[in-house]
């Protein structure tokens, strides 16, 4: 039986050990450098539902590029929220940044061929954290906590999938645009990204 596409990157990413994280490798100095994003687990309904949702976020400015919020955990949602980012850089920027990384674990949505092709196809360069290591994408770590624990109540109270998607587009909307981020100067992430750009466009 041959091996599948999907077992086969795999196993090279598996060879080549902490060599794909090129993250810890990179120094990161400004935003549009690098991507991170993630998956986590949405409880809603009274505790009856779950859903899934991944971010593709800027590691240094801190901005929430894509999204998307499903019912299953497929490599398909992973797509859709790597799609909705390069759509947000290119309306910010005109265009993707060369060498732009996008850095991820290693589950099986980040590693499956499909996904893989799709940012291969789109000229950015992946990276993989170790397995077993969230230490080494903290910033998503991070975002997916606060999330979850500040709005633990407002999920839980959602009836319906379609009302959950509601809210959590209400509340990355809220933490683009208005909340202060410590690492960006008290800022709100589009704030201190439009800056940026400003500022490099000069």
């Amino acid at each position: 039986m041959r091996p599948s596409k999907k077992s086969v990157i795999k196993e090279i990413i598996e060879a080549l050990a902490d060599r794909v994280n090129l993250m810890i490798r990179t120094k990161i100095v400004v935003p549009f450098q690098a991507l991170t994003s993630d998956i986590t687990e949405i409880i809603y309904n009274h505790g009856q539902s779950k859903a899934y949702l991944v971010v593709h976020k800027d590691v240094l400015g801190q901005m929430v590029y894509g999204y998307a919020v499903g019912e299953t955990m497929e490599a398909e949602l992973v797509i859709r929220s790597f799609r909705q980012a390069l759509v947000t850089i290119k309306k910010l920027i005109k265009k993707i940044p060369n060498e732009l990384l996008c850095h991820s674990d290693q589950g099986s949505q980040f590693t499956s061929y499909e996904y893989v092709e799709e940012v291969l196809k789109s000229n950015l360069v992946l990276s993989y954290s170790t397995p077993g290591t969230p230490t080494e994408n903290p910033g998503q770590e991070s975002f997916f906590g606060r999330l979850k624990d500040e709005n633990r109540d407002e999920f839980l109270e959602m009836e319906t999938f379609a009302k959950l998607k509601k809210l959590i587009s209400t509340k990355i909307s809220y933490y683009n645009n208005k909340r202060p981020h410590t690492s960006i100067k008290l800022q709100s992430p589009k704030k201190y990204t439009l800056n940026f750009i400003k500022n490099f466009s000069k």
